[in-house]
């Protein structure tokens, strides 16, 4: 005898299949692998998320103008204190920082305060020059006073420090290390860290761990491209840096710095204490 759906009159030849562990608190809803999902739900009950251990997860500037507020970086007739070296989503695609001398404008003070205008006469005048297109956007029109700023307020600060760029849409995770010399713009998101070491939290978010994730709450594009996006990024279950074993934390160095996809897997999976059956479920044994 065939099923009937609740409320319906009509038979189905569907099979009817129990799934639990759906729900979890106010959490999004998970409709996926029962396998990859037992992995998640155990690693939500057992690790503090990314964000929790010492990680922040941002994202690059927003201009509202970026062709007012971008150009070449040695291009930009402004006072050289005024602009910062920018990198792309093109800067990184061969998975490390390839600078293609983009540079952005930039109208903070360190501590966030906008500049006075009349203390940067080339500023000023650049400004002036792009003043239609910068005046015309929302954020300019509601604070007539401050329409030069970019929509998000750019800290130098962020530029100076060691980084993880990863870019919004990829198939796989492009994570990226850099150094310090360059400022994020708006299609990248960036994860510093003053616990974890970047070069190993590198090779975690390029395995299976990430992806499972990430893949999990987020929306799949066409042709299977997933969102690195901030809100997913933050999920992602990571145990406390100095609750890492010594070897484990080396391997996972090493495994990065080699751009080894299949050893950063092998280690992840082993600093994450998968079995065989969790491995196979994120497309791999890891051994």
């Amino acid at each position: 005898m065939h099923p009937r759906l609740p409320g319906g009159d009509c038979p189905t030849t569907v099979p009817v299949v129990e799934v639990g562990k759906v729900i979890n608190g106010s959490e999004p809803w998970i409709l996926d692998s029962l396998d990859q999902l037992n992995i998640v739900r155990r690693l939500e009950a057992s690790l503090p998320l990314l964000e929790e251990v010492g990680c922040k997860v941002g994202i690059g500037v927003a201009t509202g103008a970026d062709k007012a507020y971008i150009a070449r970086f040695d291009e930009l007739d402004v006072e050289p204190d005024r602009k910062l070296p920018l990198v792309t989503t093109k800067d990184i695609k061969s998975g490390s920082v390839k600078w293609q001398g983009l540079g952005v404008v930039n109208p903070f003070n360190d501590d966030g305060t906008l500049v006075d205008l009349d203390r940067y006469p080339k500023l000023k005048r650049y400004f002036e020059a792009r003043r239609a297109v910068i005046a015309e956007r929302n954020c300019a029109k509601r604070n007539p006073n401050s329409w030069y700023r970019t929509i998000d307020r750019i800290n130098p600060a962020l530029l100076r420090e060691k980084k993880l760029l990863i870019p919004d849409i990829k198939g796989e995770a492009n994570v990226v290390y850099e150094t310090g010399l360059y400022y994020p713009h708006h299609n990248l998101y960036f994860i510093v860290s003053s616990e974890w070491d970047l070069r190993a939290l590198q090779a975690v978010l390029r395995s299976g761990i990430a992806r499972l994730f990430v893949g999990v709450y987020s929306t799949q594009m066409r042709g299977g491209y997933l969102r690195y996006q901030a809100q997913y990024l933050r999920r992602i279950r990571l145990p406390k840096w100095n609750d890492v074993p010594k070897l484990i934390q080396d391997k996972l160095k090493e495994a990065a710095r080699r751009g080894d996809t299949e050893e950063c897997n092998r280690v992840t999976f082993d600093l994450y204490g998968l079995n065989t059956e969790e491995r196979a479920a994120l497309g791999g044994n890891g051994n």
